[in-house]
């Protein structure tokens, strides 16, 4: 049975967040529309701190509703953000709810946004049905944008999942054998991450070795870790729902000319493309700083993915320092994380990334990747 909630509890809501709804709700009056309907659970997390895995919010222009089922009654009431405003409401059938509690019409809801980015076509057009004859309309961007600047808060707990990770590798380094499958150091590596305080994988841990760590973004498996094999490893921290993005390169033995050579030119690229990061500029031109200089070595072919992306409570988040699109500017306040990569298809691939802060004069180094390629 739908019930309704209004008590919060005292929790400190980040120093960003008026500035985020005042942008959002901009973007509703811009919009025409009377308030905008959210669903995507990270942004949800972004603007209330919820972290459970049912949650709609509707935005109004002068106020919130927040809505999940009872599983959450009890989490909702020590976890959400005091924000003006909010009234809570438990159910586990949103649109019904709305309908039997004539919400819609009390808060004078008669033109409707949702995020068709992350909304279904399927979904909404039932939804359109179900809520007639108000009406349903799509918007895009509406909330990621006004979440790529990181409040201090966020910005503390990213910070703290980089020097986790930092120390998961320096463990790495000092527990490896020689004969370990890739899923087994996948496996220590996650392990290790939880006993430093990660509250788990901001994504599936990827390792991958000898002739397999071509594969960008390739799946550890069972095969095992042998002399002479350069090892990729791939893999992010959580603190309080916030993450770090970092991949780290070893090998087994010894390294070649070749994969020192690959690796100090990886390391100079990711560096000359971070010195090049300042508020407003564009992703591409920071891109094409590390690609031309890959390029420039013979290895443009073999860097066929985007340089980096935004991180925080996904792993991948806007905006996307990337070749293939022209209108990603970068925004102070911002976490990204700066991955360039070379692979040789049957022989080997080596990919280095360092997270960074976006501050007003320049980027800022959250992790460091060793400058020489660590042999074990």
């Amino acid at each position: 049975m739908a019930k309704q909630t209004t008590e919060l509890n005292s929790v400190n809501y980040p120093d960003r967040m008026e500035q985020r709804l005042v942008q959002i709700k901009f973007r509703i009056n811009e919009l025409k529309v009377d308030g905008l309907y959210v669903n995507f659970l990270p942004n949800i997390r972004y603007l209330t701190n919820f972290s459970g895995s049912e949650a709609h919010l509707i935005i109004l222009k002068n106020e919130i509703l927040f809505f999940t089922d009872d599983r959450y009654e009890e989490q909702v009431a020590t976890e959400l953000y005091p924000l003006q405003n909010l009234s809570v409401h438990i159910t586990r059938d949103i649109w019904q709810y709305c309908i039997e509690k004539k919400l819609f019409k009390s808060k004078g809801i008669s033109h409707l946004a949702f995020e068709a980015d992350r909304y279904s076509y399927a979904d909404a057009i039932n939804t359109r049905s179900i809520i007639r004859p108000v009406k349903f309309k799509p918007a895009t961007s509406i909330v990621e944008p006004f979440t790529m600047p990181k409040a201090s808060q966020e910005l503390e707990y990213i910070k703290q999942a980089c020097q986790i990770s930092e120390k998961v590798f320096d463990a790495v380094l000092k527990n490896f054998k020689v004969g370990m499958t890739e899923k087994e150091l996948a496996a220590e590596i996650v392990y290790i991450s939880r006993k430093l305080g990660s509250e788990g994988e901001h994504f599936p841990t990827i390792v991958v070795s000898g002739k397999r760590s071509s594969l960008p973004h390739g799946s550890p498996s069972n095969k095992p870790i042998k002399n002479n094999d350069i090892v990729t490893i791939d893999f992010g921290c959580v603190v309080n729902g916030f993450g770090s993005d970092i991949t780290r390169v070893f090998a087994v033995g010894k390294a070649t000319k070749e994969q020192t050579t690959i690796y100090r030119l990886l390391n100079e690229a990711k560096e000359k493309a971070i010195e090049k990061i300042r508020p407003f500029v564009n992703g591409k031109l920071v891109d094409s700083e590390a690609r031309s200089l890959i390029k420039k070595a013979g290895y443009g072919n073999n860097f066929q993915h985007s340089l980096g992306h935004g991180i925080g409570i996904r792993a991948h988040e806007l905006p996307l320092i990337t070749f293939r699109l022209d209108d990603q500017i970068i925004p102070e306040g911002c976490v990204l994380a700066i991955e360039p990569g070379v692979y040789i298809p049957n022989k080997y691939g080596l990919r280095l990334e360092d997270d960074v802060y976006v501050a007003r004069d320049g980027a800022k180094h959250l992790t460091n990747a060793p400058k020489e390629i660590p042999i074990i």
